[in-house]
């Protein structure tokens, strides 16, 4: 019972954007297209939509192009179904109806194996790399957005004043989807953060072992804070709604990622760790229409580009801390800190 409920607040918003089928069918999006722009995209995802974060934002990148003429389709897939996600790749390569096929996450084996078949069909792939000369990589600075919400997580733990549902103890924690080397970037950045405003702060490093059991998420998150922590950072994709409502339940705070989940639980979500997924699809778009895509490489967005960000709950988090906060970037954009990386 305590999780049936877990998606409830935000059924209206998606079903007014997207039309769900059974997980195993190719699901299209709607599309717009005008006689002076032809071109199209397609998404082959190995998940689902309505997860409040990092495919959502995804969409809302499709939807931007949408709106100026590109004709587009996402594939949604059951996370459960690998096979599925191959056939979908293969399916939209081998049917030559798409300009460029985006995929992400989950899928790097997939297109190593795609991608050389296919040579006139040109990929994007976020997230993660694969060096094919017909691939266009990008990936988001992780670590140094995690640094930013690590240093507002130490902060808010330990300042009872303007952050009264803690205790005051030095105690965090992060609950991660899988320990996999993107999770290791988050982990590091979000570790350096917090020591650099708390040195002796005690940090929680806990796995769900995959990025779609909410419910799991939701009890290891319970006992993280029953072993002290009072800010909770979410790294776990759609699991990680689990871990917001863990932390609302138990009246301590949490930090959302990917998308801005701050009004998922605004009283409890500090902040949110955008990865500006859907900035950057659009702006693939862009450079590919323009001739400017630079294929073969592998494109890095952090904070200096805007490519990663902290945005806050202002309802929550006063502007003295947004100050300390803000400070402690301007020292990473400028080269002073150098954030840890897994990479």
């Amino acid at each position: 019972m305590k999780m049936r409920y877990i998606l409830s607040s935000f059924v209206i918003t998606i079903v007014l954007i997207y039309v769900f089928l059974d997980d195993d069918e190719l699901i299209e999006s709607n599309t717009l297209s005008s006689d002076q722009d032809n071109f199209s995209a397609v998404y082959v995802m190995s998940d689902n939509l309505g997860d409040m974060g990092f495919n959502d934002n995804a969409a809302m990148g499709f939807a931007r192009v949408e709106e100026e003429g590109v004709k587009t389709r996402l594939l949604q897939a059951s996370p459960t179904d690998p096979q599925l996600w191959l056939q979908n790749l293969e399916a939209v390569s081998n049917s030559g109806d798409w300009d460029v096929v985006f995929t992400g996450p989950n899928m790097h084996d997939n297109l190593a194996v795609v991608a050389p078949k296919n040579p006139d069909q040109i990929y994007v792939f976020f997230d993660d790399e694969l060096i094919e000369p017909n691939v266009l990589s990008i990936k988001y600075a992780q670590n140094e957005g995690s640094y930013l919400a690590g240093a507002l997580a130490a902060v808010a733990a330990t300042d009872i004043e303007n952050f009264p549902l803690s205790s005051g103890k030095a105690k965090i924690a992060i609950v991660a989807g899988m320990d996999l080397p993107i999770i290791q970037d988050f982990i590091l950045g979000f570790k350096q953060g917090a020591t650099t405003m708390v040195p002796d702060i005690e940090i929680q490093i806990i796995f769900i072992g995959n990025f779609n059991d909410a419910q799991k998420a939701y009890d290891l998150t319970r006992t993280a804070i029953e072993n002290g922590a009072n800010v909770v950072y979410n790294v776990a994709g759609p699991a990680g709604l689990g871990t917001l409502k863990a932390a609302a339940d138990s009246d301590k705070y949490a930090i959302g990622v990917d998308s801005n989940q701050n009004g998922i639980h605004p009283d409890n979500v500090l902040a949110s760790m955008l990865k500006q997924i859907g900035n950057s699809i659009y702006n693939s778009i862009e450079q590919i229409k323009a001739g400017q895509a630079n294929f073969g490489t592998v494109q890095v967005f952090g904070l200096q580009d805007e490519g990663v960000a902290l945005i806050y709950n202002n309802k929550i988090v006063p502007e003295q801390v947004k100050a300390q906060i803000e400070f402690a970037e301007v020292k990473v954009t400028s080269g002073e800190i150098e954030v840890d990386s897994a990479f």
